[in-house]
């Protein structure tokens, strides 16, 4: 019989509220939100246009604080950090995947792939070594001198994702991943994705607005007017 698997938790959202404007302007991004996202999940997060689903990844990735609220990561007050201490946190502990892939375009693969390394001053044989590993991982070995120009999308995306795991974050932020790729190619995307979970452990929060692919993950919050209307997790083995 399958069991529901205990994960230590990693993000914890407690009476979580954003708000923006004044007086008869205001408007709750988010209203009160309480949830705890574990180690090694995989999560997706759908909702209408408004409904408060950016918002609430926004501040998963320290990207936004809330108004009021805790969000912890890990066991650190994160929203209570100022923006230097966010950025370092984001930078030892997070990835992030875009719908664009954010490549600089006359910049090959593997640089591409290192720039995140270069920022953490890794020395420059090792930030090519690690850059390769990454690549290989996502099935790009071969194509490491290639630019984005001679890339395909689908291709282009898995670069975005090396360079996102370079690092080995424990998180990974995914917002509309396969947004700009077609219908075979997000599948691998989506694939290529469960697999990282899987095989590293990786804690991956993706923003969806397709079902087909919000169905990759194990457990998928729907966002409605700054409330979690619903939490669905499926059933995993021990």
């Amino acid at each position: 019989m399958n069991a529901i698997v205990r994960r230590q938790p990693l993000i914890t959202f407690d009476d979580v509220w954003k708000t923006y404007g004044k007086g008869e302007a205001q408007v709750h991004a988010l209203a009160g939100i309480n949830l705890t996202i574990g180690q090694g999940e995989f999560v997706a997060i759908m909702g209408p246009s408004g409904s408060g689903k950016s918002t609430a990844m926004n501040i998963v990735g320290c990207l936004d604080t809330p108004t009021s609220g805790r969000y912890g990561f890990l066991d650190v007050d994160a929203g209570r950090l100022d923006r230097s201490s966010r950025a370092t946190l984001r930078n030892r502990y997070i990835g992030f995947v875009f719908q664009g892939y954010n490549l600089l375009p006359r910049t090959t693969a593997v640089e591409n792939v290192e720039l995140p390394l270069i920022y953490r001053g890794v020395a420059s044989r090792e930030r090519r070594e690690l850059a390769m590993n990454a690549l290989a991982d996502v099935g790009l070995k071969g194509r490491e001198t290639h630019t984005p120009a001679e890339l395909s999308g689908g291709q282009q995306q898995r670069v975005a994702i090396a360079r996102a795991i370079v690092t080995r974050p424990t998180l990974l932020v995914a917002d509309e991943p396969t947004g700009n790729l077609d219908t075979a190619r997000s599948h691998e995307i989506m694939d290529l994705l469960t697999r990282l979970n899987a095989e590293l452990g990786l804690t991956i929060v993706m923003v969806t607005h397709e079902q087909d692919i919000a169905d990759y993950a194990s457990r998928t919050l729907r966002f409605v007017d700054g409330r979690v209307a619903s939490d669905t997790m499926g059933l995993e083995t021990a």
